[in-house]
């Protein structure tokens, strides 16, 4: 029994056949041009599942390298500034060592001393309110767009940042801070003594607004013993005295408890106000309700220390009766100014610590990230030699099918009868 064929099947079996091998061609020239083996998933599940992992490895691998170069940028211009900071203090401390030959300095000397004092602490001011490559303030925890250092107007200098630290990821198990607060730097540094800040509440109303001076130690045992209590000037009523004139009353901060000898005392603008071993001066126009605060504290600023040491050398020179004071002061700025170059030296070593790691962990995802497009190209990429041997054969065998078919399909009885 013979078989039967249709048109249908003699025309569309070989049809078929020369559109699969068509889009194979089509499937090898594309790889040879994109240059993988991989297209999509359905060419090698496996594969395609591996190459996604590793791609996503990478990308991680890259964002950590971002990370890291953020990192290092912001920790190099915050060690450079820090840098500077070492070098200020430093040239404060040769000028307290200079300020100490009390024997051959001249007034002359002194106000060149108090005038470089002057532009150094603003200098340092400037410095602590240093900011990064994006705007933001380097010390000023995460508040980075508040200046976290400010000149209080009735004297002093308030820290307005927090003591947040920030940190970056820069590997899987791995997180280094980028910065560090500027209270911690700056302010919160170990004083040689018991020390104290003073500064004018900020809702005081006198115009002038009263400013109370950096002030010095007159009787450490005093303030030992006063520590850790707080000092509250309050300007009060000019009425409450007779005849009626400014007067404040000096109460201690923790329980409002008024000071011997310090109630209703009459203001004289300049004048030095003693409480608890310490002198302070007050000038300006305070008005009635406005308080001046004087913190005891075994922490002292630098700024602070500046600050103390100017005021010594300008209200209590040599020769003047206050030898002793003088000598006391110039002495504890020295240990302070060490105890600042101390703590910031710390801190860069610190920096200099994250510096070493970020780039052990830089080299590290370099490495791997090498090895991981190695693997992934062996298994992606696509083997030209056996690609073009196999574009050569499809090709062939596709202009073999197209020719048996023209041949084939003019075929016909009616050529016979």
């Amino acid at each position: 029994m013979s078989d039967r064929l249709s048109t249908y099947w003699i025309y569309q079996r070989p049809v078929n056949d020369m559109l699969q091998l068509q889009s194979n061609l089509n499937k090898t020239q594309e790889q040879i041009s994109t240059g993988k083996r991989i297209l999509t998933p359905a060419d090698d599940p496996v594969g395609a599942s591996r190459v996604l992992q590793l791609n996503q490895e990478i990308a991680l691998m890259d964002q950590y390298e971002r990370n890291i170069t953020l990192l290092d940028a912001r920790l190099e211009q915050e060690e450079g500034v820090l840098g500077a900071v070492e070098d200020s203090v430093a040239r404060i401390r040769e000028l307290a060592v200079k300020a100490g030959n009390a024997g051959v300095l001249t007034g002359s000397d002194r106000q060149a001393i108090a005038a470089e004092i002057r532009e150094r602490v603003e200098e340092m001011y400037d410095l602590m309110n240093s900011k990064d490559g994006s705007g933001e303030y380097l010390f000023a925890g995460f508040s980075g767009n508040t200046q976290p250092f400010v000149e209080n107007p009735g004297g002093g200098y308030g820290y307005e940042g927090d003591e947040g630290v920030r940190f970056l990821q820069v590997s899987q198990t791995i997180t280094l801070a980028s910065s560090d607060s500027g209270k911690d730097v700056f302010m919160d540094i170990p004083s040689d003594k018991t020390s104290f800040t003073s500064y004018a509440n900020p809702q005081n109303t006198g115009n002038p607004p009263g400013i109370v001076s950096a002030g010095v130690t007159l009787d450490q045992e005093a303030l030992d013993a006063f520590y850790p209590e707080d000092a509250v000037i309050s300007f009060e009523n000019p009425l409450d005295v007779d005849p009626p004139e400014q007067n404040f009353t000096v109460r201690r901060k923790s329980d409002g408890r008024v000071l011997e000898g310090l109630q209703n005392v009459t203001y004289n603008p300049g004048s030095p106000i003693q409480v608890g071993g310490v002198s302070v001066n007050i000038t300006g126009n305070p008005n009635p309700g406005d308080q001046f605060i004087i913190e005891s504290s075994n922490k002292q600023g630098v700024l602070t220390t500046f600050e103390k040491f100017l005021f010594t050398l300008e209200n209590y020179p040599p020769g003047t009766g206050f030898d002793e004071v003088y000598d006391q002061n110039i002495s504890q700025t020295l240990n302070n100014l060490d105890k600042t170059i101390e703590n910031v030296s710390q801190v860069r070593a610190r920096i200099g610590a994250r510096m070493n790691t970020s780039e052990s962990v830089m080299n590290q995802h370099a490495d791997n990230k090498l090895a991981a497009k190695d693997i992934k190209s062996g298994i992606e990429d696509l083997d030209f030699a056996e690609a073009v041997s196999r574009l050569q054969m499809e090709s062939f065998i596709l202009q073999a099918a197209q020719q048996s078919f023209a041949q084939t399909s003019r075929l016909s009885l009616f050529d016979f009868i």
